[in-house]
């Protein structure tokens, strides 16, 4: 039938021809539309970015597509949406009286990343991938000849001596008997999750070391390689465990994340920490709990919990750290707070204790310290929390900088009384009453939880003296006068960051889990010490020197030296702090050069 029949149905209108005149959409790019002027849409980069020089975003879709009438609806929704954004920068509360000028920023409450502190020195840098230099799978380590089990016995003490024991997530009897029944079959010849599990067993019993310097697994060396082999072997099974259900999966994620951190590829690890807490989500356990409150139950539910608070903690940790434009750390972010249950230890099972002879009274008291280590840090973690939500309330709330510090200095000996309740509730084996020298490796990683508490808790009163860029001569007395009022407060924050380069000291060429947050904290109190020091040798507008109200610690020239050297130490592997090392060697040069 062809077109001049006049039988012939006549074709339907397209949709909408009825109603409107078809158009193209035409979407101005980003910055167009905060400026508010037209756009004339040009690829790649319209007129207006082009001269001045501005990254031109424009939106991937094409709308030419669209009829009429769903463009009119897009239109509605965009319109809504701006709507939306426009109620929400003005939702805060009433200024108030003398001191409505001043804005609340937000590292004027809460300590900044390292990053955030170097914004204008330089460019945020990727991290170089530990296993870009990848290692060739040694013919004779996973493939074809069985692994020694005199060698990997050794592993598995390392494992769990060094590493396990700050994230007890495996029955112990059981994962050592499985790990070796592996090796004599042929370690890493199957596909199973066992074989998944047992691969980074291995590969983090290759790098984990007593607490100490750990000059043998640095690239290059063959415990390096081994490691490399072990966890190259274990991504080609992660994989398979992506629609598992069983326990298995979760916990390979996460240790797969922990080997990733302790090799420096913190984006990597925060992913697989978040595929660790979602393969959680089938537990039983989580189905079960209300959110008010659990009460623990052994066997299988103590190893849920513990895996499932493992990957929780570690993912919340790096969050705001990784910058990833979909899991942004948000104002309200933090008012998510921590699960309200412990993690409950898993009872002894007598039966594999006696029947495997690496089962030892001195295991079992290691074992026991895991535990008590796990718990006193997820107690710190939760109670940092909740700190950290009651003061973004107070920021909220209070629109002025001045209201702010007078609230906070009000509620700063609860938060102190509160942190040495915890610490005075350690039991003996994590107590801090030997001096930090003695520190084991779970007193020294509970040492720095602790140190970042207290980083948080005085940062807004130190902020005062760190951002003198930030004065506000319409503010009532001003930033000198925050300073004069909240010294004491701003000496013990200046303090503690002191505190925490002594202590950490011991850890610096130390590779294990929080190498890398080690150095980002280090990093910002040896740049909060640098500023510091610049800022006591200048005045104000007043002619009072900060060194008048602010006193710096002895001796800190050598901290931040011993910081220039952490960052050198591990440079080889991530070039993350390479601008950090290069401002803080120069600015150190200045003040030396400037005391002469």
């Amino acid at each position: 039938m062809d077109d001049s029949d006049p039988h012939r149905p006549a074709r339907p209108s397209p949709r909408g021809t009825a109603s409107y005149p078809r158009k193209r959409a035409v979407k101005a790019c980003q910055v167009c539309r905060a400026r508010r002027t037209k756009c004339d849409n040009l690829k790649p980069s319209c007129s207006f970015c082009l001269k001045v020089g501005a990254t031109c975003i424009q939106s991937p879709e094409d709308l030419s597509s669209f009829d009429p009438a769903s463009l009119k609806i897009l239109e509605r929704l965009d319109s809504l949406e701006q709507l939306m954004r426009s109620s929400l920068s003005h939702s805060a509360g009433p200024a108030e009286d003398g001191d409505g000028d001043q804005h609340v920023d937000m590292d004027m409450v809460l300590p900044p990343s390292s990053r955030h502190v170097l914004t204008n020195a330089q460019s945020q840098s990727q991290h170089t991938p530990a296993s870009s230099s990848a290692q060739v799978l040694a013919p004779g380590l996973l493939g074809g000849a069985h692994e020694e089990p005199r060698q990997i016995k050794t592993l598995l003490d390392n494992f769990f001596n060094y590493a396990h024991v700050k994230n007890p997530i495996l029955d112990e009897a059981g994962t050592r008997r499985m790990v070796l029944s592996q090796a004599l079959d042929g370690l890493g010849l199957d596909w199973s999750p066992d074989s998944c599990l047992a691969l980074l067993v291995c590969a983090l019993g290759s790098i984990s070391t007593p607490f100490g310097p750990s000059p043998e697994t640095m690239p290059g060396t063959p415990t390096y390689a081994h490691a490399q082999a072990y966890f190259q072997a274990a991504q080609k099974r992660l994989g398979l465990l992506m629609a598992s259900d069983d326990i298995v999966a979760p916990q390979c994620f996460f240790l797969a994340g922990v080997f990733m951190m302790c090799t420096f590829q913190p984006v990597r690890a925060w992913r697989l920490f978040v595929q660790a807490v979602v393969a959680c989500q089938q537990f039983e356990f989580l189905a079960d709990w209300s959110g008010c409150g659990f009460e623990g139950r052994g066997g299988d539910h103590s190893l849920q919990q513990a895996v499932y608070w493992s990957a929780w903690k570690s993912e919340r940790e790096l969050r705001g750290d990784v910058h990833r434009p979909d899991f942004a750390v948000s104002e309200h972010d933090q008012d998510r707070l921590y699960p309200s249950f412990f993690p409950t230890p898993p009872a002894p099972n007598m039966a594999l204790y006696a029947t495997n002879d690496a089962m030892t009274d001195q295991n079992q008291t290691r074992e026991q310290t895991s535990w008590y280590f796990y718990l006193s840090e997820i107690s710190l973690r939760r109670l940092a929390a909740r700190i950290t939500a009651e003061t973004m309330t107070m920021k909220e709330t209070h629109t002025s900088r001045q209201a702010l510090l007078h609230h906070m200095a009000a509620v700063l000996p609860s938060y102190e009384a509160q942190v040495a309740e915890w610490q005075a509730s350690l039991p003996p084996s994590l107590s801090f009453d030997n001096p930090a020298e003695d520190d084991d490796v779970c007193r020294f990683v509970l040492r720095g939880h602790l140190v970042n508490v207290y980083e948080m808790i005085y940062w807004p009163f130190l902020s005062c003296f760190v951002d003198s860029g930030k004065s506000d001569n319409n503010s009532a007395g001003g930033l000198l006068s925050l300073r004069c009022k909240f010294a004491k407060q701003a000496q013990r924050g200046l303090d503690n960051h002191m505190y925490r380069l002594l202590v950490n000291k011991a850890g610096y060429r130390h590779r294990h889990h929080g190498t890398d947050p080690l150095m980002r904290s280090c990093s910002r109190s040896a740049l909060v010490l640098l500023a510091l020091a610049r800022g006591n040798r200048a005045q104000n507008h007043s002619g009072i020197a900060l060194s008048t109200l602010l006193r710096l610690p002895d001796s800190w020239h050598g901290e931040i030296a011993g910081v220039i050297e952490l960052l050198g130490f591990w440079s080889p592997e991530t070039s993350e702090y390479d601008g950090i090392r290069r401002l803080l060697h120069c600015g150190l040069a200045a003040e030396e050069a400037c005391s002469m």
